[in-house]
């Protein structure tokens, strides 16, 4: 064997399987809809395993390619096709028979979801694509996600009608790797306008029916929650954490104005935080062990309601309805609990309330109490998806964000990219900051490009190259760009954060293309810490991300990006060792994509909702660091729930606490409003009592774990505050382990 392939082997995964006996891998380039580079990016990555060493070929291409991705295209070895004759007619189709001849080590093909034409030896393609795997030959192919099985019904109600090639989810989930190519839906509609998706007699019918702008929102944001499902599937089989995906158990009883309020609540929240629903009905057995079974009816009641609320309904029996459901929550990965509101209940000490607040802090998971004697606040349903476009900032620059799970995913490349198709369109780019780390691809991505030279700094000792700001505001540029929006200024600069430069170019007029690491966005920062074990230090307000006109997702697997790490594309090969030991491992890597494709569909979210909110959300603090992670927390509800952010903190002296300004600078980032309140009372007392004058949506508490022959502040509240709904987040069950 080749030794220079035998060394890569060790640490890449496709190259690994490739060069051993078996079935071959198979790895899916999936795009939203056609037009979003798919078949450019998968050639790209073919041409660097080319460089390696590996075989490839093409066995199928789409005919009508770009200029640019058809230059791509030359550079492989291209098997003709075949022509299936169907009368005096010939239809050319993928010459499968040659291609399990020829052997080659990979082979590249095309339109994943095409039908063959009568006579050829399977009816799909995917089936050919079978044929070819199981011959130990792996494969790249390209697909839209309209044409999943799962999607296709979705898709079609989109597009006004119906998907007709289709592509078992099964066949799917087979799949080695599927890579995520996205693009921003004004982009898209530009490059359909502009005759690179659709023949000219199409553009108008395909721009003013199936495929116009808000027809593109839906589809982008349908493929990248049906991905994010896919990772947090993948991230529990692999035995990581819960995972990000929202999974929501209503525990309901038989009262039925309960039963209706309870799921009809819990129902809502599933739709506006995007997750699946389960609704739980606990059952006692008796002291003989007698189970009985629910009324017909109730049970028929129980079933309607769940299958309205688009849940699953499940039936336990118990002898310790508190053990039971914390196994439940546990076993199905449960985020949310929705129960009814317990209040004054005679005696506390018997409710189930009190013992799923008392024992559930151990696990993460967020309890909702919610009022059954009275109509609820309700949870707004999401709006009519045709509202999901685009609201103005009120910058007069547009900002672009391209967001990825990690370092080393190539937001920088293609943040170049898409800056080298505004410089041949004839925008004036310049380039404010770069970090190439040296990387061979994103300098020559680079080239042609006029650079603003760094401002050099005396800091410590050391001379530190910084974005010159002044001289980007002297010029003007119709569009600067700016890597690592999180970076940390250096002291004497303007503004402390490189998120803040970036707001006065947008000021003043100037276009702005970025790039982010998910890590580093401020309302995820304690959900990171739990995922990866990592307190990020860097981070950058969710308000300026919700700024951005357009973000992109960059999306790399885990295993690719372990390669290039391997390779030393990331860091110094000196320090691979320990990045693949803590930060980059699998898991991690896997939950931070799917965090990355959450963000990118709450940030459409986010846009619509700060145009206009409905209620409140009362979050509670005292004067501790701890309650930073109750204020991130409210801040991501307020967006999903599109409720207004409002942080009350309670002190015993006047003055101000040691962490007072760090809550609620942390507040205003998330455009929320801070009462600083001091009182000679309890901090309980004075909590319920303000909670009657602000008359919240939903009341935020944070519950520390148990301490025997203690009651927790949140359990008095729960005890004496039954007419709003209470939401309960577990606040110290992380060990953190590892600062960055």
């Amino acid at each position: 064997m080749n030794e220079k392939l035998e060394d890569f082997s060790r640490f890449d995964p496709f190259l690994g399987t490739i060069l051993k006996m078996g079935k071959g891998r198979l790895k899916i380039y999936l795009g939203w809809a056609p037009g979003t580079g798919k078949t450019r990016r998968a050639l790209l990555d073919l041409n660097a395993m080319k460089e390696r060493g590996v075989d490839v070929v093409i066995g199928w291409i789409e005919e009508n390619l770009r200029p640019d991705v058809f230059r791509l295209s030359e550079m492989f070895e291209t098997i003709p096709p075949v022509g299936i004759h169907i009368g005096s007619e010939s239809f050319p189709e993928m010459d499968l028979e040659f291609i399990l001849k020829r052997r080659p080590s990979t082979v590249f093909v095309d339109e994943l979801a095409h039908g063959n034409v009568l006579g050829s030896r399977h009816q799909n393609r995917w089936e050919d694509i079978e044929e070819i795997l199981d011959a130990g030959i792996s494969v790249v192919t390209t697909l839209n996600s309209m044409h999943v099985q799962d999607l296709s019904e979705a898709a079609g109600g989109i597009l006004g009608y119906p998907v007709q090639e289709i592509v078992p989810v099964d066949f799917i989930k087979r799949a080695d790797e599927v890579v995520v190519v996205d693009l921003p839906p004004s982009e898209l509609t530009i490059r359909i306008r502009e005759g690179n998706v659709f023949p000219k007699e199409q553009i108008e019918r395909a721009l003013k029916g199936a495929f116009r702008e808000s027809n593109l929102i839906k589809l982008r944001g349908m493929t990248l929650e049906f991905m994010a499902k896919v990772l947090d599937s993948q991230l529990t089989r692999q035995g990581g954490k819960k995972g990000v995906y929202e999974r929501i158990t209503v525990l309901v009883s038989e009262h039925t104005p309960s039963l209706e309020r309870l799921v009809g609540y819990a129902g809502n929240l599933s739709r506006r935080m995007g997750g699946e629903l389960l609704v739980l009905h606990l059952r006692k057995i008796s002291f003989l062990g007698k189970r009985s079974p629910p009324d017909q009816e109730i049970l028929s009641r129980f079933q309607q309601e769940a299958r309205g609320a688009g849940g699953k309904f499940s039936i336990l029996w118990t002898r310790n309805p508190g053990w039971t459901l914390w196994r439940f929550i546990q076993r199905t990965k449960t985020t949310r609990l929705v129960m009814g509101h317990a209040g004054t209940q005679s005696p506390w000490r018997k409710s189930l309330v009190r013992s799923v607040l008392r024992y559930f802090s151990r696990i993460d998971v967020e309890i909702h109490l919610i009022p059954t004697l009275g109509q609820p606040h309700p949870v707004e349903s999401a709006p009519e998806s045709d509202s999901f476009l685009p609201v103005s900032s009120g910058m007069k620059g547009r900002l672009t964000l391209f967001l990825g799970a990690a370092a080393g995913i190539g937001k920088t490349y293609r943040m170049l990219q898409e800056a080298q198709d505004r410089k041949t369109s004839g925008t004036d780019v310049v380039v404010g900051y770069l970090e190439t780390h040296r990387r061979q691809e994103t300098q020559q991505m680079a080239e042609g490009l006029r650079v603003i030279p760094r401002k050099m700094i005396s800091y410590h000792g050391l001379v530190l190259g910084e974005m010159d700001v002044d001289e980007i505001l002297r010029l003007k540029p119709e569009l600067v760009l700016v890597d690592e929006l999180a970076h940390s200024n250096p002291p004497g600069f303007l503004n402390k954060k490189r998120y803040q430069d970036v707001l006065l170019f947008l000021e003043a007029g100037i276009h702005v293309f970025t790039t982010l690491n998910v890590q580093h966005l401020e309302s995820l920062n304690d959900l990171i810490e739990f995922q990866t074990g990592i307190r990020v230090h860097e981070t950058v307000p969710d308000s300026t991300v919700l700024l951005a006109s357009e973000i992109v997702l960059v999306d790399l697997t885990a295993e690719a990006l372990q390669s290039r790490l391997m390779e030393g594309k990331v860091y110094p090969l000196q320090k691979v060792e320990e990045a693949l030991r803590n930060f980059f491992t699998k898991n991690n890597l896997t939950a931070l994509r799917e965090l990355a494709m959450q963000c990118v569909l709450g940030g459409g979210r986010g846009r619509v909702i700060r145009s206009g909110r409905g209620g409140r959300i009362l979050a509670g603090v005292s004067d501790r660091p701890e309650d930073a992670a109750l204020i991130r927390r409210g801040a991501v509800l307020s967006d999903r729930l599109n409720l207004e952010l409002c942080v009350l903190s309670v002190r015993r002296e006047p003055g101000e606490g040691l962490y007072s300004k760090m809550l609620l600078d942390l507040t205003q980032s998330f455009g929320g409003i801070f009462l600083s309140e001091v009182s000679g009372k309890k901090w309980n007392e004075h909590f319920v009592e303000r909670c009657h004058d602000i008359n919240p949506s939903l009341v935020l508490l944070g519950q520390s774990a148990w301490r025997p022959g203690f009651e927790s502040t949140a359990e008095i509240i729960a005890r004496n505050l039954n007419q709003f709904p209470l939401l309960i987040i577990p606040l110290d069950i992380r060990d953190h382990v590892v600062e960055k």
